[in-house]
């Protein structure tokens, strides 16, 4: 069966099987992995592995409720195709027996997406940690057999630098049931105002067709290759990626740490060590407790910025739909943001932008926020994360780098424009998870404390 994606422009929400979805590169999947699994002082594996699980879990079951008639080995293929379509890798189900006669089995994974990214990472993992591979993996086995399963990634694993991942799965006695019990909405997130308030008509730059740029990028064929499961473009390796897997891993890893820095008062010092970023990052600013997980949580969306954004700002797509359309420098801005309204992010508009010096962004229907509604109720605190650290690469990619004139973006040029003492900051001011009914991202020149 045919994996179906839906967007809603007017929302600026994609999603399958009633699961919202987005589009992100594996630079932003490495880089928010490492964040979270680089902690001894949460519980990563567990994080990763049961989001995931959570996640392809309840997309497989409202599938397999909407098509009463799929047998098993409809189901396996449907799960090994969505697995596909999303640009994870592949998902070798298709020699999995209908009935499977023991409670232990093993899943081959011949491409993973994962996989190639985390070896991408400065320090490459040091066990074994294709997590959402796995997650997946007992999702959809739990959902397809209609009983729960565990797992684990052996030590044949791609991101070990072996050719391929092998998963090992097992049902029976002591397997946690709680997938079978999972009610992700709270009220908040059907009653919050940023939940059903209507995204307002672009005011920028009034020339740059935004409605021609979403429909062109949103039609485009991005699914994963049926040898390998991924879909290059831009540069990048891109996935349509359950939104609520980012939000889980984002929000689960905020809420431990968060809790054993108000436990162990010296932490903060300590992760300073762990995360070199955090050090670069409190020469300017004073973090402390949350500030400094948020600053975390941002320099994934940093890297996301400079990565996918500026794989589109240099890609012929761009040189094609929408350069033609550019009067003035500025104009890149609109630009990009018409750009990302087609990712299934929410509906971005520019408030302000004072060329060089500050980008006022809104954002209606921003995933993080939503995602947030949807497992936690309200936030006392902006979560717009990913959307922070975007904003403030673009405008690091305009005025620190020189992206028009098309560089090539390895590391060294990231650290000139993301990381030097004029670069540019962000605050979040407004949030959709706080009962705003849109949210608002300030980025401005850094300035010492």
């Amino acid at each position: 069966m045919k994996v179906e994606y839906t967007f809603d422009a007017g929302r600026g929400v994609m999603s399958v099987d009633d699961q919202p979805v987005v589009f992100h590169c594996n630079h932003y999947n490495r880089v928010l992995q490492y964040t979270i699994q680089n902690s001894t002082y949460v519980r990563s594996a567990e994080i990763l592995t049961r989001s995931a699980a959570e996640v392809a879990y309840l997309a497989l079951r409202r599938h397999f409720e909407a098509h009463p008639a799929m047998d098993r080995r409809d189901r396996l293929d449907y799960a090994a195709d969505l697995f596909r379509a999303g640009g994870y890798g592949i998902l070798n189900l298709r020699e999995v027996p209908e009935n499977i006669g023991s409670d232990e089995i093993d899943v081959v994974v011949p491409s993973s997406h994962y996989g190639e990214a985390l070896c991408l990472n400065f320090e490459p993992p040091l066990e074994p940690s294709e997590y959402f591979d796995l997650g997946y993996a007992i999702g959809a086995f739990s959902a397809i057999f209609e009983r729960p399963f565990d797992g684990e990634i052996t030590e044949q694993a791609i991101s070990m630098g072996r050719p391929q991942t092998l998963l090992h799965l097992r049902s029976g006695a002591g397997v946690d049931a709680a997938l079978f019990d999972l009610h992700p909405a709270q009220p908040d997130g059907k009653e919050a105002p940023g939940a059903s308030a209507e995204a307002p008509s672009k005011t920028f730059a009034d020339h740059i067709d935004e409605r021609l740029i979403v429909s062109e990028l949103a039609k485009a064929p991005l699914l994963g290759d049926p040898e390998t499961g991924l879909i290059p473009a831009f540069g990048v390796n891109l996935t349509r990626m359950f939104a609520d897997y980012y939000n889980l891993i984002s929000f689960r890893f905020e809420q431990q740490l968060s809790k054993r820095m108000a436990d162990l008062p010296d932490l903060a010092d300590l992760l300073v060590y762990d995360y070199p970023t955090l050090y670069h990052f409190r020469q300017y600013f004073k973090l402390e407790g949350l500030e400094l997980i948020r600053a975390m949580l941002i320099e994934a969306g940093h890297v996301c910025g400079f990565n996918t954004m500026g794989g589109i700002m240099t890609s012929d797509v761009w040189k094609g739909l929408v350069l033609p359309m550019i009067r003035e420098r500025d104009d890149w801005i609109q630009g990009i943001v018409s750009c990302i309204n087609a990712l299934g992010w929410g509906v971005w508009r520019i408030a302000e932008l004072i060329p060089d010096e500050r980008l006022v962004l809104r954002a209606w229907h921003p995933y993080e926020s939503l995602g947030y509604l949807r497992w936690f109720g309200r936030a006392g605190h902006g979560v717009d994360y990913c959307m922070a650290g975007v904003a403030s690469s673009i405008m690091n990619l305009m005025y620190e780098g020189d992206i028009v004139s098309y560089p090539e973006l390895t590391s060294d040029y990231y650290q000139r424009v993301n990381c030097s003492p004029t670069s540019f900051w962000v605050d979040q001011t407004r949030c959709v998870a706080s009962g705003d009914p849109y949210s608002e991202i300030v980025v401005t020149r850094r300035a010492r404390h």
